[in-house]
């Protein structure tokens, strides 16, 4: 084994840092989808939400949540094929602990806001679907917009 004697000073180290978070941030903007598709698959997955929890009687709101999930997996495929035409390729499965820990946390939420919003809609509460559906679009749009390689470590950048 050979001792590696070379000394780097403190500039060098420096700008290796300051480009390597320029590439990340290169790395993240790339990945992240056009606004106006975050803004459709957002809406679409609020107003599954809230056809949900609108449909306490099975009645026509169920309608809402197939045209619902039909106009989001359209737009989640545009999405895949659009960065597959840019040379992207986003990832769909976690590589990393931080992911998948970021994952499933997102998953608890949204599954706790779809529950307790069909839940207190159940009972009555009328603004429970609203306030369900705007948490998760809100949430949802946050979320791709900031943290679009789904690690929570690398989305958060300052000078974003």
């Amino acid at each position: 084994m050979t001792k590696n004697t070379q000394h780097i000073s403190v500039t060098e180290a420096k700008s290796t840092l300051e480009s390597l978070a320029e590439i990340e941030k290169d790395t993240t903007i790339s990945l992240r989808a056009p606004l106006w598709l975050n803004i459709i698959i957002s809406c679409s997955y609020g107003m599954g939400i809230f056809s949900w929890a609108s449909s306490r009687h099975d009645n026509l709101w169920i309608l809402g949540v197939i045209l619902s999930a039909i106009v989001f997996c359209i737009g989640v495929g545009v999405y895949l094929y659009r960065s597959r035409l840019l040379g992207v390729k986003p990832k769909v499965a976690p590589k990393s602990r931080s992911e998948l820990v970021f994952g499933v946390l997102l998953a608890i939420g949204f599954g706790a806001v779809v529950v307790f919003s069909r839940e207190l809609s159940k009972e009555d509460i009328w603004w429970a679907s609203y306030a369900g559906a705007m948490i998760t679009a809100v949430t949802l749009g946050y979320v791709m917009h900031r943290f679009p390689s789904g690690d929570y470590k690398t989305g958060i950048n300052k000078h974003d």
